[in-house]
């Protein structure tokens, strides 16, 4: 999913981060209904957006991963960078609030804040090391899913700071929208007329 994400500056200079109305509501449906599949059923949506992740990499070099088409854009690393941060924060996050809690360091301010946007822990140098990084985050998010069936606190909820609240069955189908919205955010990049040849 290409999301309509974009920025706004308010009249104090604050850069927010904004997406029509219409598409909002269709992401939050899109959460909420397929977080009502079974355990199996959300493996596979989850799947699909690694799968084509992986993919849209699948040919680059190293010279063509770090490529920015500008200072202020972020090379196909960094977006890796960014998504393997989230892929390891939302297995972690996700059975925290399955056991009925937020996860250490989640807190009121973090739940409203634009601080969640493009957060990046993770660095790498190289595609390989982004990749066993993200296969390794995607197991971790597998396995929780795997334990969707068993009795949890469904009602225990953490604010994306644009989609609003989700819970422990949420957040796993919200990774398969990130992943599908930074999937293009890659070959958008590799449409840049100085991307390199190899």
């Amino acid at each position: 999913m290409n999301l309509q994400l974009k920025y706004v500056f308010d009249a104090d200079g604050t850069k927010r981060l904004t997406i029509p109305d219409k598409q909002r509501a269709m992401v939050i449906d899109y959460v909420r209904t397929n977080a009502l599949r079974p355990p199996s059923g959300v493996e596979a949506l989850v799947q699909e957006g690694h799968d084509e992740l992986l993919a849209a990499i699948r040919d680059l070099s190293d010279v063509q991963a770090a490529f920015k088409p500008s200072p202020e854009d972020w090379s196909v690393l960094e977006v890796l960078a960014h998504v393997v941060t989230v892929k390891r924060v939302v297995p972690a996050l996700a059975v925290s609030l399955s056991e009925g809690h937020w996860p250490p360091g989640f807190t009121d301010a973090f739940q409203e804040s634009s601080t969640q946007d493009g957060v990046s822990a993770a660095k790498f140098a190289t595609l390989d090391e982004a990749r066993a990084a993200a296969a390794d985050a995607h197991a971790s998010l597998l396995a929780f899913i795997r334990t969707l069936d068993q009795p949890s606190h469904s009602d225990m909820t953490f604010r994306h700071f644009v989609f609003g609240e989700f819970n422990c069955h949420e957040w796993p189908v919200f990774q398969r929208i990130h992943d599908g919205d930074h999937t293009p955010h890659i070959r958008g990049i590799m449409a840049s007329p100085a991307f390199p040849a190899r």
